[in-house]
């Protein structure tokens, strides 16, 4: 099957929800990019994601907010006999918005539970601690624009 852009957003807000991993891209201060791989959730409408303090990521969210975001499922590997049969089925996202460090820490919290839920599957683990808490960034992207595609069967 051919690729197909996905247009539906619940679609996308799904691949978002469902995606272990994504990848966070931001300007250095050099016009060159810098892309990292980020554990998140995608929680109100808004990806979170948490990171130390201090770093390269959140000194180039000061310099530029303008950030791009990746995340995709890969469903499967199609295996063939000739290179040119073999293919990827996969659904993926691409975000562009504008990212911040969260500082109210009500909200912090609130995306780092949220976080924690996404990983353990709401086995009911304890919030984290506000030492935790207050040694930990959480990193805000508000969505301005989502575009989706996919290889599926």
């Amino acid at each position: 099957m051919p690729k197909q852009w996905i247009t539906d957003r619940s679609e996308m807000d799904a691949i978002l929800n469902e995606s272990q991993v994504g990848s966070f891209a931001t300007v250095n201060p050099d016009g060159s990019p810098y892309v990292v791989t980020v554990n998140h959730v995608y929680h109100n409408g808004k990806i979170y994601f948490h990171c130390a303090l201090k770093g390269k990521k959140l000194d180039n969210i000061k310099h530029n907010p303008r950030v791009c975001f990746e995340a995709h499922i890969i469903d499967r590997i199609v295996l063939a006999k000739k290179a040119d049969d073999v293919s990827v089925r996969y659904s993926s996202v691409v975000v562009n918005g504008k990212a911040r460090l969260v500082d109210d820490p009500i909200a912090k919290m609130d995306a780092l539970i949220a976080l924690s839920a996404k990983f353990t599957k709401d086995n009911n683990t304890d919030p984290p601690s506000d030492k935790c808490t207050s040694i930990t960034g959480v990193v805000e992207i508000e969505i301005d624009e989502i575009t989706g595609k996919k290889n599926v069967e």
